[in-house]
């Protein structure tokens, strides 16, 4: 079982969501961001419920996450994050959120 949490009003989880329906695919860079190396695994997430949110999305699915170095400081560390913004079932919407 993949792990799975909520943000946002969104479902999100690192893998694949029974009974999903693809919307489209989300996607965040935080690297070229002013003060990007005080940005946080929050931010990407903020980032990427926003975009799935405008395309209709209950939860993001396939969701992957992880720091790079930015090109001109290499002290620096910036978030990047990606996933699957898709629509799942309403009955297993609410499910995920009774657990919290």
């Amino acid at each position: 079982m993949a792990y799975t949490t909520t943000y946002d009003d969104l479902v999100i989880s690192e893998g694949k969501l029974a009974n999903s329906s693809f919307l489209g695919e989300v996607k965040c860079d935080l690297s070229f961001v002013f003060g990007a190396q005080l940005k946080s695994l929050r931010d990407v997430k903020a980032a990427l419920s926003s975009q799935a949110k405008a395309l209709g999305a209950n939860a993001i699915e396939n969701f992957t996450y992880g720091q790079k170095s930015k090109l001109l400081a290499f002290d620096d560390v910036a978030f990047w994050g990606k996933g699957v913004a898709v629509r799942i079932p309403q009955e297993d919407y609410n499910a995920f959120f009774a657990k919290q």
